[in-house]
């Protein structure tokens, strides 16, 4: 019964597998079938086709923008309040400006889009009535623009190259403004610093040297101005800043044109427009250049290797003081510094340091007798030295020895010692200095004492 009962299950569990497998084929035939259908138009082809949407430069249309939202935030006679709200409107509105920072500024610069020879585009159909070009030529008309072109420069800072674009359009289009309107752009070249806005100095400076304006003069009729209106609000040193940063401050007279090129009469043109700071600045830095000229060359004599002899190192001092017209004082304060920059001090005791020091100036004394030739002179090379002798602590136990060896030498006079002791010392160290020098000073007045 068992085995009966085993054969009857197992043929039946084969039917039912048999059965599964044909409906699960039936299945799936069915679905392929569904599958394929698929509903068509005749005659009609669909493709999916990919398009690029240009959106086209309209520089035009964007001047109008700046000028309709300007015009429509104007609803007072004061135009920073004006100027304000058209910041408050230009931030809030959706415009190129990444593309158009440019035009941005001219509008407010001259009222619309500038064309060739400092001309508005004629195309274009709106213009700002209120605009720097169309204001009076005063720093306080001037002045509520950059205050706006501040704000719009710190939320937008890339605008910043659209300013300096604009600034180096206009003054390459010198030559089509009256003297009223280089004023004007002396006046805004001048506040462009004084904001402190961010534009690269040299992108600026370098436009107004171009040699066409400046033959004509108007390149210094605009640099005048500059000068004039940054001074009256700014320092001399934040001008020679600017200056420094535009890598013409060695050059100023560059901007002049060729007949006034002389460096006294470019330094007169300047002290007439009432620059004579700026003179005074102009004629220190030539001396300091060629001061520079005279240390390095004496720093190469004295550490020539062989060495040349102190009559030729003499020589050559003059030489130089004469060609660049340099005074006494700053002849001896160079041969100082070019004379301890050919003493190796390092490693070495002060008594070493000091008979090293002693050893090279008893070898070119001649050199500091030769140009401390008066009072003033004399007194000027024992400041240099007590502010050496100060500032490098190596030194410090050295003046004494120093001032006794001078005097010795007859370089520099006992009037002037005792000048320099009673009320001619440098702040520098002095307290340390006078009393160091105490005992060589009663040695002085008894020694006068005696000769009378």
């Amino acid at each position: 019964p068992n085995c009966v009962s085993f054969c009857l299950f197992y043929a039946i569990h084969n039917i039912f597998k048999e059965v599964r497998r044909s409906a699960l084929i039936t299945l799936s035939r069915c679905h392929m079938s569904t599958k394929e259908e698929k509903p068509t138009l005749a005659g009609v082809n669909v493709k999916t086709r990919k398009r690029n949407i240009v959106i086209p430069e309209d520089p035009g249309s964007f001047a109008d923008a700046v000028v309709t939202l300007c015009q429509d935030a104007s609803d007072s006679l004061n135009l920073e309040a004006d100027l304000e709200a058209a910041a408050k409107a230009l931030d809030g509105a959706e415009l190129e400006y990444s593309r158009y920072g440019d035009i941005l500024f001219q509008v407010f610069f001259v009222g619309g889009r500038l064309g060739t020879g400092a001309q508005l585009a004629a195309e274009d159909k709106m213009r700002l009535s209120t605009n720097i070009m169309a204001c009076e030529p005063t720093r306080e008309a001037i002045n509520p623009y950059f205050k706006l072109f501040q704000t719009l420069t710190r939320r937008r800072p890339f605008l910043i190259r659209g300013l300096e674009n604009t600034l180096v359009k206009l003054l390459l289009s010198l030559e089509f403004f009256d003297e009223v309107g280089r004023k004007k752009l002396g006046i805004a070249l001048a506040l462009t610093f004084s904001w402190k806005i961010g534009v690269v100095p040299s992108n600026i400076f370098a436009a107004l040297l171009n040699d066409r304006l400046v033959a004509k003069g108007t390149v210094m009729e605009v640099m005048t101005v500059f000068f004039q209106e940054f001074l009256a609000k700014d320092t001399l040193d934040d001008l020679v800043s600017i200056l420094s940063k535009a890598n013409i401050a060695n050059r100023l007279v560059d901007f002049a044109p060729p007949n006034k090129r002389v460096q006294v009469d470019f330094h007169q043109l300047l002290r007439v427009a009432g620059l004579g700071a700026l003179v005074d600045w102009d004629v220190q830095r030539e001396i300091d250049l060629r001061v520079t000229e005279l240390q390095e060359a004496l720093t190469e004599a004295i550490t020539a290797d062989p060495p040349i002899a102190v009559a030729e190192v003499l020589t050559i001092a003059k030489t130089k003081k004469g060609e660049n017209n340099l005074p006494d004082t700053e002849v001896l304060r160079v041969s100082w510094l070019a004379l301890m920059k050919s003493i190796n001090l390092t490693g070495k005791n002060q008594q070493q340091i000091t008979q090293s020091v002693m050893q090279k100036l008893k070898s070119y004394g001649k050199l500091f007798s030769a140009f401390a030739t008066n009072a003033k002179a004399e007194l000027a090379l024992i400041n240099t030295i007590q502010v050496f002798c100060y500032e490098d602590t190596r030194m410090l136990k050295c003046f004494t020895d120093i001032v006794k060896l001078l005097y010795n030498a007859e370089i520099v006079g006992e009037d002037t010692v005792q000048h320099w002791y009673k009320k001619g010392s440098h702040a520098k160290g002095r307290a340390v200095f006078l009393k160091d020098i105490e005992p060589f000073m009663k040695w002085l007045e008894e020694a006068e004492e005696e000769d009378d």
